[in-house]
């Protein structure tokens, strides 16, 4: 847990900048924010992530790039070829250029991974890499924001992708040839960190949590004022609660999702203590109340190049803008 003081105003939040991270200094200027949150898709990656990358995760990197058209790449295309394309246009993006310090952040940026990132390189900043304000969130890494020592919000984290599968028994970090996942071990970790349940916070997410309603279940114990995520790519900044979308029967009814991959794992033995615990959260009855279903409000943030987000703090209270580029019809 690490207590900051509280001096800002605007906070930037922002999402998938896919490794364009002179964005986020820009847009951080031309908004005057104090500080950004990210959610995630960000950009780990250093000079050699480009030969850890799967051929799919390679070929991911070109189609979604400006260069789709110059270089039409599919399964077929030959792997060398492939990361000669990334290398020669620097797509991995500019995450080397902060690791040296040729480049720095200007303000301070709060920062989940998102699921396509080098696992190795988020391993290297976990093991020491110091990156100028850069602050990671994480279940290892929880912020509380005071002023003259009242808490005025705290703010937490879990990036990567939420899968339903047996990866999510594995241990953290999870993830291999670009890919990473988040794993019950961490949101067992998460739970014991959070120590104001119920009381003002902001938790981040790569995933949203109109697409999951397990990872829902599990956070709504944590009852966070506002839940931001990324990950969709819509071209605007979406925002809702469950009382906004459901009557509170129906939202009950979501989050009865079925459960019997982690129970056949329980009754193996194979639960990690943190793990045993998310799953002791996630089989707690949600209340028949709407103060969760009301209190939780879900931001889903575009991809940066598409918009963002500004949340304001003044006088104990929040107000939204959000900012987008628009489509065309």
């Amino acid at each position: 847990m690490v207590i900051m003081v509280l001096l800002m105003r605007r906070i930037l939040l922002l999402s998938d900048t896919h490794g364009r991270l002179d964005t986020i200094n820009e847009i951080a200027h031309q908004t005057n924010a104090d500080l950004v949150i990210h959610a995630g898709d960000f950009g780990f990656y250093d000079e050699r992530s480009v030969y850890r990358l799967s051929h799919r995760e390679l070929r991911l990197l070109i189609t979604h790039s400006a260069l789709r058209n110059k270089y039409p790449v599919d399964a077929n295309t030959n792997r060398e070829q492939l990361i000669d394309i990334i290398k020669n246009h620097r797509l991995l993006g500019d995450f080397s250029d902060y690791i040296s310090g040729n480049k720095k952040f200007l303000v301070p940026v709060y920062a989940v991974w998102g699921n396509h990132e080098d696992v190795q390189v988020l391993k290297n900043i976990r093991g020491g890499l110091y990156i100028n304000n850069l602050f990671m969130l994480d279940e290892n890494h929880f912020y509380k924001f005071e002023n003259n020592d009242e808490l005025l919000f705290s703010l937490y984290g879990l990036g990567g992708n939420f899968l339903m599968s047996k990866k999510l028994f594995d241990q953290p970090i999870a993830g291999r040839c670009g890919k990473v996942w988040s794993t019950l071990h961490q949101f067992g970790v998460l739970y014991k960190s959070v120590m104001h349940k119920g009381k003002p916070s902001i938790f981040v997410s790569h995933v949203s949590p109109g697409k999951e309603p397990l990872l829902t279940r599990l956070i709504s114990n944590l009852m966070p004022n506002f839940w931001i995520s990324g990950h969709m790519g819509a071209p605007f900044t979406c925002v809702w609660n469950q009382f906004t979308i459901r009557e509170l029967n129906e939202a009950l009814e979501w989050l009865n999702v079925d459960i019997s991959l982690i129970e056949e794992q329980f009754k193996l033995g194979l639960l990690s203590g943190e793990a045993l615990l998310a799953f002791e959260v996630i089989k707690r009855d949600v209340p028949k109340k709407d103060y969760w279903f009301k209190k939780m409000w879900n931001i889903n943030l575009p991809d940066a190049k598409d918009g963002y987000a500004i949340l304001n703090y003044e006088d104990g209270r929040f107000s939204l803008e959000t900012h987008a580029k628009g489509i065309q019809l």
